[in-house]
């Protein structure tokens, strides 16, 4: 006589191999067997790392001009027209200023001015008077 294996008995076995999960409540053991060592279960991380904060600015600039600044720690974040530009703060007389080596953002007061980098500080202007639109605003 050939032995047969019922099909809900087979889906249960095959799932608990798979998944290594007991096939049955009462398949559960209560403590590992001595002659056998348990073997290590990688669990799932139910840490979740926190994203990252921005304070949001927004900036009216002349001819109504609209920039947007993110800022975090001494990096920014300035979205002008159709480019962003990241940044790192670096030294200045007056205010905050920011720079990626070939445009800067300077941040007066509760203004600002976006320009080219230039040896001489004295660089084209890409827009300037943009006065803040709305208090910071934290975003991820």
């Amino acid at each position: 006589m050939k032995p047969t294996v019922k099909p809900v008995v087979f889906f249960a076995l095959t799932l608990s191999l798979f998944f290594g999960l007991p096939a049955r409540a009462q398949d559960t053991p209560a403590s590992p067997a001595p002659s056998s060592p348990a073997a290590p279960r990688s669990s799932p991380s139910n840490t979740m790392r926190r994203a990252v904060e921005w304070k949001h600015f927004e900036y009216t600039c002349e001819k109504g001009a609209k920039l947007s600044v993110y800022l975090r720690d001494q990096m920014a974040k300035i979205r002008f027209g159709e480019k962003t530009y990241f940044m790192k703060q670096v030294p200045s007389a007056d205010g905050a200023r920011y720079s990626d080596g070939k445009v800067s953002w300077w941040d007066v007061r509760s203004g600002g001015f976006l320009q080219e980098d230039s040896q001489d500080g004295d660089g084209a202007m890409l827009t300037k008077e943009c006065k803040v639109d709305k208090p910071a605003a934290v975003s991820p």
